[in-house]
């Protein structure tokens, strides 16, 4: 379907220079992973949490961030590091794919542009020291967009690059249920290009696909023997109970997509579309753009109805890095050297920030709200040890999660107050608090605890507040409570 692009001793030095780049900035990654990382957010927590038992599901995601975290803490340790160490590798990953696929469709030079955006692209500068879901989601989908550009080469029978197309689809799945997109986006390509619609006839695309769905299945045998509540939790998530119409939170979107892309390939997008929706377009642009539009479409929507976060577009950029190098490679190539340094710049701030504050003195502080926990986790741990036998109980997921990771011994059996029995999340769901007359450590945000939850209780006893200042003012401040003899919600 696509003619391989000719190379020439310029495309490979280019490809080999963008390939020593992502090497250098994953090892610097993994450096500032390895002797000073980030704390880890109460969303990485819990996710460090789930892999203490590998499941085939979990409340609110599908299992591969916990199945990630389990193999690197089983290598490296259990430190943030080591946590967080498989978003990284995933990045990389994605870039070096990108790299390939803008080869496959370009040529060297395009694909060599296409994996330096993608590794220095503002937003994969923050996820690549954050595990989240997203970077397994993203390198399965540029697998995935890879595999589909190079099996129809290989002609109509299936082939290794049928069986990538199954695997990546299916593992992406079991990332991120945003990789159900995908199928949104090869059916808007098939109905608007008619260059594409052979691949119809191909029984590897069907087998692929089936191949992925298998791949795919034990997390929906999962979920429905536990009510499908990861599903019900991604439906939750879209929240369209309230104001159908907020164009503040449109704005706020969609000025977030130019600092997750970077503001000059966000020009380049723009010119791809354009350059895709022209008469006569180039298959190969048709492609890009119908990878990428429907998830910024939908997403842009979702943020006018009701609100959506600014990574909730990521997938739609995989194509996009593509298509923008694409554009402005033909446009003004000096823009994508000159969005390379910004990248670059911004990165280094965003892994240099302290360091520079300890030089200029300010308050913006993207990270404020992660740190201190470790901190607070030593006192939490001092508290338990002097009352043996006590368990940790917290009203909040945030603190709840946080303070399993930071206490040191974990306090696996801690447990989440829920008066009203409803299931909101992961401690909800796994937790229970019992009548007896065992002594809880609770610990809350809130300035004190209500009246009626400590008649609850046949003892209630405030200990000494948890503080732990920052910087500015801002600081962690936790009250805790020594509770017995619980006699029922």
């Amino acid at each position: 379907m696509f003619t391989m692009p000719e190379t020439d001793p310029a495309d490979r030095r280019a490809c080999a220079l963008a390939l020593a780049l992502i090497a250098f900035v994953t090892l610097a990654r993994c450096a500032l992973l390895a002797f000073d990382p980030p704390n880890l957010s109460f969303d990485e927590a819990q996710y460090w949490a789930w892999a203490q038992s590998i499941q085939l599901g979990y409340y609110s995601k599908p299992p591969m961030v916990a199945w990630v975290i389990a193999a690197t803490t089983a290598l490296f340790g259990e430190g943030a590091g080591a946590v967080k160490l498989g978003s990284t590798l995933a990045q990389s990953g994605a870039g070096a794919l990108l790299l390939l696929l803008g080869r496959a469709l370009f040529g060297g030079r395009v694909g060599a542009w296409s994996g330096a955006a993608w590794i220095t692209m503002p937003a994969v500068s923050l996820s690549a020291v954050m595990i989240t879901t997203d970077p397994f989601l993203l390198v399965c989908w540029a697998a995935a967009l890879l595999a589909l550009v190079e099996a129809p080469r290989r002609g109509a029978g299936f082939n290794r690059w049928w069986l990538a197309l199954g695997l990546a689809f299916g593992l992406g799945l079991l990332s991120k249920y945003a990789m159900a997109f995908f199928l949104g986006c090869l059916a808007l390509w098939l109905l608007w290009d008619r260059a594409a619609r052979p691949l119809l006839r191909m029984p590897g695309l069907w087998l692929g696909l089936g191949l992925g769905v298998l791949i795919y299945l034990p997390n929906l045998l999962w979920n429905a023997a536990n009510g499908f509540v990861s599903y019900a939790h991604t439906k939750d998530n879209a929240n369209l109970k309230g104001d159908l119409f907020n164009p503040d939170k449109l704005a706020e979107f969609v000025v977030g997509q130019f600092g997750v892309f970077g503001p000059i390939l966000m020009v380049g997008l723009l010119l791809g579309f354009i350059a895709a929706f022209r008469r006569g377009a180039d298959s190969r642009l048709r492609l890009l753009a119908s990878f990428s539009l429907p998830v910024l479409a939908v997403m842009t929507t979702e943020s006018l109805l009701s609100r959506a976060n600014a990574n909730w577009t990521a997938p739609a950029f995989v194509s996009g890095t593509v298509l923008a190098c694409w554009a402005l490679a033909r446009w003004r190539p000096v823009l994508l050297k000159a969005s390379l340094a910004l990248h670059v710049v911004i990165m280094a701030g965003m892994y240099h920030l302290d360091h520079a504050r300890q030089v200029v003195d300010f308050k913006f502080d993207p990270e404020k709200r992660i740190k201190g926990w470790d901190q607070v986790g030593e006192q939490v741990a001092a508290v338990l040890a002097a009352h043996p036998g006590a368990r940790l109980l917290a009203d909040e997921r945030k603190v709840l999660a946080t303070l399993i990771y930071y206490v040191r011994p974990h306090p696996f059996d801690a447990i989440k107050w829920n008066p009203t029995g409803k299931v909101r999340d992961h401690y909800d769901q796994t937790t229970r608090l019992e009548p007896g007359p065992g002594t809880l450590i609770y610990v809350t945000e809130l300035p004190d605890i209500p009246a009626e939850t400590r008649a609850r209780f046949a003892e209630a006893e405030r200990l000494p507040d948890i503080v732990v200042p920052l910087h500015h003012g801002y600081g962690r401040h936790l009250v805790v409570w020594r509770l017995s003899g619980f006699t029922g919600y």
